[in-house]
């Protein structure tokens, strides 16, 4: 008799064990599928937050006040916000001008040669930032469509000795952080040379002297016959700088160019490409969306898109 009640005892134990595990598996599924809809209706308020961004960016460089320049005194260039849209929501937007800043793809001309000129200004934009001009060599390289290495360059032998072992990419970079796949290159230089330089369509061959830094004027004197190694903007305060710009364009182009063909055709004093960065908060959660906006006479429209974490 005793030994049937311990059985039965421990079948009751069982039981409630079983149940115990059932209760909390169902309570965690059921947790996990209230987080995954809570997180898709983020995402998708992120989105139509994101995408209300581009519009308004959109509208901003089309009523652009001055069709003959882009400057960073006029609206376009100015951050939105924090603005909460609704409780617990909220954005904030700028737009940085794409075209103030050295295109990596304009080191090739159209037939996949290394375009000498574009070389120069690199290069010399390399030397203001005490980076090792031969890096500009590694970049081409990578670029350029061929096998056969620059004197100072690499191609697929370098990369098949690295850990693990890959190959050139052959193609134009659709983003700055490509430099990094360059061997030894590193998050140091990176980081130096990440403000002036940008990936666009090769086209985009000319830099904006209004919003480029002081850098990447000074290293487009690496094309003039008198000044090659001008150190003008990049002697300046920061301060002193920004305070030139407060009135508009600096330096005016004429200035910058008087005399100078190779330096005129590199520069001009509007844009076409914009980076739109949207910052959303939905609760404790960030998103970031990261658009290129393109403008040209007819219309603005965000030709690339990459949405991340903030």
């Amino acid at each position: 008799m005793k030994t049937q009640r311990g059985v039965a005892l421990l079948t009751a134990l069982i039981l409630l064990a079983l149940t115990a595990m059932l209760a909390v598996k169902i309570g965690f599924d059921s947790a996990l599928t209230a987080r995954r809809s809570t997180a898709t209706l983020g995402m998708e308020q992120a989105l139509a937050l994101t995408q209300g961004s581009e519009a308004l960016a959109a509208y901003a460089l089309a009523e652009d006040e001055d069709k003959k320049q882009d400057t960073l005194t006029e609206s376009w260039a100015q951050p939105y916000g924090p603005v909460e849209v609704v409780p617990e929501v909220g954005i904030e937007a700028q737009l940085f001008d794409e075209q103030g800043k050295f295109n990596l793809n304009t080191l090739l001309k159209p037939d996949g040669k290394p375009d000498e000129d574009a070389m120069l200004i690199f290069k010399r934009m390399l030397e203001l930032l005490e980076i090792e001009p031969y890096w500009a060599s590694q970049l081409v390289d990578w670029l350029d469509p061929d096998v056969y290495s620059l004197p100072e360059g690499g191609e697929d032998s370098l990369y098949a000795s690295q850990l693990p072992p890959y190959r050139t990419a052959n193609l134009l970079v659709s983003s700055v952080s490509e430099l990094e796949q360059l061997p030894g290159f590193g998050r140091e230089r990176y980081l130096k040379l990440l403000p002036h330089v940008t990936a666009l369509p090769p086209t985009a061959s000319t830099i904006n002297v209004c919003t480029a830094s002081p850098v990447v004027l000074d290293a487009l004197f690496a094309l003039s016959q008198n000044n090659s190694n001008n150190v003008e903007f990049t002697r300046m305060l920061p301060e002193e700088f920004a305070k030139s710009r407060e009135a508009g364009c600096f330096p005016p182009l004429s200035t910058l160019t008087d005399g100078e063909i190779k330096v005129a055709q590199r520069t001009a004093e509007t844009s076409s490409f914009f980076r739109l960065r949207t910052g959303i908060r939905i609760g404790s959660a960030r998103f970031a969306l990261y658009s290129l906006m393109y403008r040209n006479a007819d219309n603005v429209r965000p030709i690339a898109r990459t949405f991340g974490t903030d």
